[in-house]
């Protein structure tokens, strides 16, 4: 039996829980990626791993029903939220139907990783963006036990995840609530813990309190923040270098450049996200506090949907206004992300001389043009010469 080419595979870990025989096992690669690989000695050739795979096989998907501007009323909880603060909303009707939520963490070593709520204290955790690859593989088994006993579960997690545990059930549950988000790809496990070297060379890890898209200081936005030993730093995305190396892509997972699950037909019941150019659409928001996008997806979750409305300030928009900012791309216009140039160099620099090195030589000089571009140069200018550097 062979498994999806590692260029496609999303590393859901769908094919690793369902193989009958524990045949399948994570390994990581070169990249800092968990991909599977099959011992060839327990395999039986039974196909069920890529029956699963969602590189392989799509789950069925949905039309989208409603798609909506979204911030929720809780003022306070909303400043703890990356945008809208709509997953702690239909979290707290999901614990108040007896279910269980599930999301991503940061464990001990800052890994990013899903893990189950019970009750409000356990999803704060949850809140806020991890911009990482992220481990889910293991709480599938667990969503399928609660489920079969009667429970309502909530899972959210990126669209190939949802996919790959849509698939890993193998059959639909009227007690289950899939949400995704608008996602730009999951970077480097590895990457991101060279960049944490390189932050906590004087303060313990256990003490830095790393947050992105903190809106303490600025409001919403693209912002890093941790603690130091001089005090609390914030840093906007073109001033930090990690979070300016997501932003263009250097260093995210392969199938995310070719990703199949960012388009209209969503494979979730929800879809929440940044309304990111919200302004230009809906001034009945107050933006600097952060506003999410909404996708209905199922006629579920459109009951759910109705069940916390009055927690919500709610416009409805259009899917075309949403996809133009956000990474949401509509049918017709399907396209693919282009490799960075230097990706395989800056891997290569940074698995033999460090976070720094791969810096200097492949981000920092990107990193004050941008600068540049931004404080210098006059807006109506800066888009021209955007323009121009990308047809050139």
């Amino acid at each position: 039996m062979e498994l999806v080419k590692a260029e496609f595979c999303t590393g859901c870990g769908a094919c690793v829980k369902a193989c009958p025989k524990s045949a399948i096992h994570y390994v990581t690669d070169k990249e800092g990626f968990p991909v599977p690989e099959i011992r060839t000695d327990k395999c039986i050739n039974c196909g069920i791993c890529t029956q699963v795979c969602p590189a392989v096989s799509k789950p069925e998907t949905h039309e989208i029903r409603q798609a909506y501007a979204a911030q929720m009323l809780d003022r306070e909880t909303l400043k703890e939220s990356t945008s809208g603060g709509l997953f702690t909303v239909f979290a707290r009707e999901i614990f108040h139907r007896g279910g269980v939520v599930y999301g991503c963490v940061w464990d001990d070593e800052y890994n990013a990783v899903v893990r189950k709520a019970e009750n409000e204290d356990e999803i704060k955790s949850m809140r806020g963006s991890k911009y990482v690859w992220s481990y889910a593989a293991d709480c599938f088994p667990e969503v399928k036990q609660l489920l079969n006993e009667g429970r309502i579960v909530m899972f959210t997690g990126l669209p190939c995840q949802v996919a790959g545990l849509k698939n890993y059930l193998r059959k639909d549950y009227d007690n289950l609530y899939l949400v995704d988000f608008f996602c730009g790809g999951a970077p480097s496990p590895y990457a991101f813990h060279e960049y944490l070297k390189t932050i906590t060379t004087d303060i313990p890890l256990d003490q830095l309190d790393f947050k992105l898209r903190d809106k303490s200081k600025y409001g919403v936005g693209v912002n890093i923040s941790y603690n130091s030993p001089s005090g609390r730093v914030h840093q906007s995305y073109v001033r930090n270098p990690y979070f300016f190396s997501y932003h263009t892509k250097v260093f995210h997972r392969r199938c995310c450049y070719h990703c199949q699950y960012r388009y209209e037909q969503r494979a979730e019941d929800i879809t929440i996200g940044d309304y990111w150019g919200v302004a230009k659409y809906h001034n009945e928001f107050d933006v600097r506090a952060g506003v999410s996008a909404l996708l209905i997806n199922s006629e579920k979750s459109a009951e759910l949907l109705e069940s916390v409305r009055k927690n919500l300030q709610l416009s409805p928009t259009r899917l075309q206004d949403i996809a133009e900012y956000n990474n949401l791309t509509l049918e017709d216009e399907k396209r693919e992300f282009p490799l960075s140039p230097f990706r395989d160099a800056f891997f290569e620099t940074l698995r033999t001389k460090g976070w720094t090195a791969a810096e200097r030589k492949y981000l920092y000089n990107k990193i004050r043009l941008k600068l540049w571009l931004k404080t210098k140069i006059p807006t109506k200018y800066r888009e021209l010469i955007k323009k121009t550097i990308k047809r050139n």
